[in-house]
């Protein structure tokens, strides 16, 4: 992989001005540098895009294969979901969510989906990270969402709160793949963030499988049906 700590220097950029760049502390990034801590997809790209490489340049070969399957899934699918779920937040007046609950809502579709079906909806590889099993593939997709104007994304204190700009199109979504959304969302209305931050953290599958390691689907169907979502 490519030396990222000479790429900074020989643009005479200090640590603390990438670290900003990638929304991280600067000894997060100093850890990053060191190969310390794994950037994430959505990190990669911003680095990419800074010093002009290729994003397979700043991930291992195992992470950039999963990162290659995952750009064959349907983008515009998922950006649905992303939106439909933002729409059918009831529990806000406002009609914003914070990331991460989001993140959680569209996890807990693809499984819900799978427990049912034996197929997720995305397909997307989940990983399990310290406060969401989350696919590298969300950050970027908000990042591309908020970047066309589509939703807007507001940091309020230290919660990052996403709302609708633009009309959420259903059009890629069968009508059972709408229903368990809108039921998902209606169930954990009154949720808090870190109560579904718990709810998935006792799940099966988080707690089989190992940190960073990936999440397997196929522990949902053990999972007993009142904790599916």
């Amino acid at each position: 992989m490519i030396n990222i700590q000479e790429l900074r220097r020989d643009r005479w950029l200090n640590q603390q001005e990438i670290a900003e760049l990638l929304c991280v502390s600067r000894q997060t990034y100093s850890r990053i540098e060191q190969w310390k801590s794994d950037l994430t997809l959505w990190q990669a790209v911003k680095l990419a895009n800074l010093y002009e490489c290729n994003v397979s340049d700043f991930v291992d070969q195992k992470t950039w294969a999963i990162i290659h399957d995952e750009n064959t899934f349907d983008r515009e699918k998922y950006k649905q979901i992303i939106k439909n779920f933002i729409k059918y937040w009831w529990a806000e007046h406002d009609l914003k969510i914070t990331k991460t609950k989001l993140a959680k809502l569209c996890y807990l579709l693809d499984f819900a989906r799978y427990y049912n079906h034996l197929t997720p909806i995305t397909g997307l590889k989940y990983r399990r990270i310290k406060q969401w099993p989350v696919p590298d593939i969300y950050f970027t997709t908000i990042e591309e969402l908020t970047a066309d104007e589509s939703i807007l994304l507001e940091i309020k204190w230290s919660a990052h709160m996403i709302s609708n700009i633009t009309d959420t199109q259903d059009t890629l979504l069968s009508n059972e793949e709408k229903e368990l959304l809108m039921e998902i969302s209606k169930k954990r209305q009154r949720k808090n963030t870190n109560d579904i931050v718990t709810f998935t953290h006792n799940q099966l599958p988080w707690m089989m499988c190992d940190d960073k390691e990936l999440i397997s689907y196929d522990f949902i169907t053990q999972e007993d049906p009142a904790n599916v979502y």
